[in-house]
């Protein structure tokens, strides 16, 4: 199978949110990566002259580290493989693979974010999406926390009448953008937190995200209005109790649950009253 189209990773660690000045830092730029205070670029090959360029327009930006990996090591050693699910077939971009007659295709590039189908977590809310969308058409669906867009992406595939697709990571939004146009899907992505989007009206959310999250957007009964099924993951084992309290408090009953490695726990949720 052919190899990602990325190899090297030339990474530079900022001191700052460097967003408003990497737009335009040349042919070997692939994008950056924001973590707290903390920016990431991301290039193909050395870019001192770029960085240093960047820094001297920004003098609040601080360059504390660089950083040279493969690929490969970026997304921990996994090389990108298709992920083939009864009816759905999630494949790299630049997969030559034949997927299974009858399948929808949904072609990825994850670029430098991560989720590509082969987490636990991601496999497992695909897996309850489709059990879900078995049952009737998906209405319209949030994917809050969309990384590279595959659940909302998938979502879109199997019926569902409108997407939107947040991130607070700026990189994911552009991937997930990037992804839907590689899938002529059209959707909604957006940049901020997952939880400012929560009051949109839905029928389904998806949500693969940490526990801290998970707890913000089930904070309040009043923005999950409407919204009959939750797909959540991201949580560790050991949070699943706290998790499926808040729901049955919020009148969510657990519909099914998925478990990998004693340590990932991802569920299917419906409001008991139908909404």
């Amino acid at each position: 199978m052919p190899q990602a189209p990325y190899d090297q990773l030339h990474i530079y660690e900022i001191n700052g949110d460097a967003r408003s000045g990497a737009a335009d830092l040349g042919p070997g730029y692939l994008g950056l990566w924001l973590e707290g205070d903390t920016s990431f670029l991301f290039f193909a090959q050395p870019a001192e002259k770029a960085v240093a360029g960047l820094l001297a327009r920004q003098p609040g930006l601080g360059l504390s580290a660089r950083h040279h990996l493969t690929y490969e090591q970026w997304q921990g050693g996994l090389e990108l493989e298709p992920l083939v699910l009864p009816g759905l077939a999630v494949l790299p971009a630049w997969s030559q693979e034949e997927p299974p007659a009858g399948s929808l295709v949904l072609r990825l590039d994850p670029g430098l974010v991560f989720g590509n189908g082969l987490h636990p977590t991601t496999r497992h809310c695909l897996e309850l999406l489709l059990l879900r969308a078995q049952q009737g058409p998906l209405g319209r669906v949030l994917d809050l926390g969309c990384g590279t867009g595959i659940l909302g992406l998938a979502a879109k595939l199997l019926g569902a009448e409108t997407v939107l697709l947040a991130d607070l990571n700026p990189l994911c939004v552009s991937t997930t953008q990037r992804n839907a146009d590689l899938n002529a899907l059209e959707v909604e992505v957006a940049e901020g937190q997952a939880q400012d989007f929560l009051a949109r009206p839905a029928q389904v959310v998806l949500a693969n995200v940490h526990m801290e999250v998970q707890e913000r957007l089930l904070a309040d009964s009043l923005p999950l209005a409407g919204k009959r099924d939750l797909i959540l993951s991201g949580v560790m084992r050991s949070q699943r109790g706290r998790l499926e309290d808040r729901l049955g408090h919020l009148g969510y009953a657990i519909v099914q649950r998925r478990e990998a490695e004693q340590t990932w726990f991802s569920l299917w949720a419906r409001h008991e009253e139908g909404r």
